[in-house]
């Protein structure tokens, strides 16, 4: 039982070190085709306009808005782009099954 509760709390300290971040890309000229991503859970959340953010739109290549980019301990794991009308095809529900599957292989790993 020992054993098991050791497991667990590993773990759980492994799971608080990894961190999943969600990256909102858009512009101001764009703002009604964003998404909100405040109720994401699980997840370290930031929005930028790529207007002020020239850098980040080229760190992360970003060639059209919205698009949001999620993260694994800062590598690219998924990414959503908005289609040719400039407009997402995604639902925030879909999103954090994005950030969902993440976690679980986490824990997949340790079994």
């Amino acid at each position: 039982m020992k054993g098991y509760i050791t497991l667990i709390i590993s773990s759980i300290a492994f799971l608080c070190h990894s961190q999943v971040s969600v990256i909102h890309f858009n512009s101001s000229w764009n703002a009604e085709n964003s998404i909100d991503i405040s109720e994401l859970k699980d997840c370290k959340k930031e929005s930028v306009l790529i207007c002020h953010n020239e850098d980040l739109k080229d760190k992360y290549n970003i060639k059209s808005v919205p698009t949001i980019v999620i993260l694994d301990e800062g590598a690219e794991v998924t990414r959503f782009e908005a289609n040719i009308m400039m407009k997402l095809i995604v639902t925030r529900k879909d999103i954090q099954k994005q950030i969902d599957k993440i976690y679980l292989a986490k824990f997949e790993w340790w079994e």
